[in-house]
């Protein structure tokens, strides 16, 4: 087994067992819990996109990444958040 897989499986039973104890707690202890997970998400990702948008714009100031390659990783940032906003858009549909 690789380590990918091995990362894979890991993550997806601590959300099996994330999702037993919220559901120990009720609906409404579980509408907590995963706000509190989207809020991270959404954190991590947003400082994630703002850093890979600098290290291209810096790259780009030193002349070593083009500026169409910083027009390329802006539009990566934007779909990113593109599929947040539709991922939390989608979530409260169906809440």
């Amino acid at each position: 087994m690789n380590t990918r897989s091995g990362f894979l499986n890991t993550f997806c039973f601590s959300l099996l067992f994330i999702s037993m104890g919220v559901l120990a707690g009720g609906l409404d202890s579980g509408t907590d819990a995963l706000t509190n997970i989207k809020t991270w998400i959404f954190i991590i990702l947003g400082i994630a996109a703002l850093i890979y948008l600098a290290y291209c714009i810096i790259w780009a100031f030193m002349e070593k990444k083009s500026w169409n390659d910083v027009g390329v990783a802006l539009l990566q940032v934007i779909c990113a958040g593109g599929a947040l906003a539709g991922g939390n858009w989608a979530l409260n549909l169906l809440a």
